[in-house]
């Protein structure tokens, strides 16, 4: 992955319960995030009691092209249905810098000038 990865949140999307098709128990939904350096993360498991928000999760990415697939997993690790894959871009975000908005110039007093001197001379 890349060294300017962009902070992202995946969140699933779960349609109405529906009956297994084996019977078995539903358990997670498996996600994976591969981001334009190629490379897949390691599967995120999700069971819906994930805070704050269920069915979510953070990561960090490279900017640019990814995909994320999402598989719905019983609980001997059987696929259930048919996993949806869903493509980003992630620009990332701009640099930013402090622009300066103004100058002041203040004439100087004989208190100002001996305080900057003393400071310059304790630094010594």
């Amino acid at each position: 992955m890349s060294a300017n990865l962009v902070p992202v949140i995946v969140a699933v999307a779960v349609g109405p319960s529906a009956n297994t098709p084996t019977g078995i128990p539903f358990a997670s939904i498996s996600t994976v995030v591969t981001d334009s350096g190629g490379v897949a993360q390691p599967a995120v498991l999700l069971v819906g009691t994930e805070t704050p928000t269920p069915w979510a999760f953070s990561t960090s990415v490279a900017p640019g092209n990814g995909t994320v697939v999402a598989t719905a997993l019983d609980t001997s690790g059987a696929t259930l249905g048919s996993p949806i894959t869903n493509t980003f871009t992630e620009a990332g975000s701009a640099p930013t810098f402090l622009p300066p908005i103004s100058i002041s110039v203040a004439p100087v007093t004989a208190s100002v000038a001996a305080s900057a001197s003393l400071k310059s001379a304790l630094k010594r």
